[in-house]
């Protein structure tokens, strides 16, 4: 993964503990369950055959008990993202926002079948196939 010294300090603002080398694969993703997710723009340095800037998005979850802390995980690039549940965005500074679930829920679930492609989604329209609250 790669960001540039502006997107590490501006994360490094509201969470001081995040370092780009403790940042998980998207595979270590699979089933777990994250509190919000930073997503950033790569700006016009990397665009989409649409023509649109690619979104990066990291999954943070928060551990308690022996190993308390913050995890994060890479949940790689996108051409776009979709919330299909209620959902809290705040801007974290330039291109770079948090989302997190909103209305009762407390954490997101990633899909057990996560792969990183061209739609980001929140949310599962088809809870027989995939809880609610599961990104895939």
């Amino acid at each position: 993964m790669e960001l540039t010294k502006v997107e590490i300090k501006s994360i490094q603002t509201y969470d001081s503990n995040f370092k780009l080398s403790g940042v998980c694969n998207g595979e270590e993703a699979r089933g777990q369950e994250i509190s919000d997710i930073i997503v950033f723009s790569l700006g016009r340095r990397g665009v989409h055959d649409s023509g649109y800037p690619f979104l990066r998005m990291i999954g943070r979850q928060y551990t308690q008990g022996v190993e308390s802390g913050i995890k994060y995980f890479d949940l790689g690039w996108h051409d776009h993202f979709v919330c299909n549940i209620r959902v809290n965005i705040d801007s974290y500074g330039k291109n770079l926002f948090r989302v997190m679930p909103w209305g009762g829920s407390k954490s997101f679930r990633v899909s057990p079948h996560f792969i990183s492609c061209s739609t980001f989604e929140i949310g599962c329209l088809y809870p027989d196939i995939q809880p609610e609250n599961t990104l895939s």
